[in-house]
């Protein structure tokens, strides 16, 4: 970050100058450049870093559906769509899906609504003092990225339960071998 804005310094500088003169070009797009690939690198080794964790624990990765979130707080203000065009949440989630991939580790997406805002106890609407997430309905208590990763889960949850069916519902006798087959033993 700290790059790029270096280079968008330099181009408020030198208004537009900077487009005619060869030399400053060279430097802004130095450094633009630069800052994209220290992103993609930190990007590709962090994603390794969850995939393979995710691997070992034989856990599968549960990320938000992101898709309209740039587009939406587009629309809403400029200084919101230019903040997260800075972000490089969707650079991550490439490089984990892609490693996720290489690595064949299930990967879930969830719908991003309400993931901060919803209380994960009871379901109610949080209020906010700061980043502490407070329900008034359950008195529930919990940091803003808490809230919305427990939710996530949930969802991820909600989303697996049918699929996994009665699992671990099945009495012991069902498991035992009928009393007509013999045992069998090794000599």
């Amino acid at each position: 970050m700290k790059l790029k804005h270096l280079a968008e310094d330099v181009q408020k500088r030198h208004s537009y100058a900077w487009r005619r003169n060869g030399k400053w070009l060279g430097i802004i797009r130095a450094l633009h450049g630069r800052s994209r690939n220290v992103v993609i690198d930190w990007s590709r080794k962090f994603a390794k870093y969850i995939v393979l964790k995710a691997r070992r624990t034989r856990s599968a990765i549960v990320l938000e559906d992101l898709k309209k979130l740039w587009f939406n707080s587009s629309q809403k203000s400029f200084s919101l769509a230019d903040k997260l065009s800075r972000f490089a949440y969707r650079k991550l989630q490439l490089a984990i899906l892609t490693k996720a991939v290489e690595y064949n580790v299930p990967i879930i997406f969830v719908e991003s609504k309400n993931t901060s805002s919803i209380c994960p106890g009871c379901s109610a609407k949080l209020t906010y003092n700061h980043r502490l997430g407070i329900c008034r309905n359950c008195g529930f208590i919990a940091d803003r990225d808490t809230v919305g990763s427990m939710n996530i889960y949930l969802k991820a949850f909600r989303i697996l339960a049918p699929c996994l069916g009665s699992w671990g519902t099945r009495s012991m006798t069902d498991e035992t071998r009928p009393k007509s087959e013999p045992l069998k033993m090794s000599q």
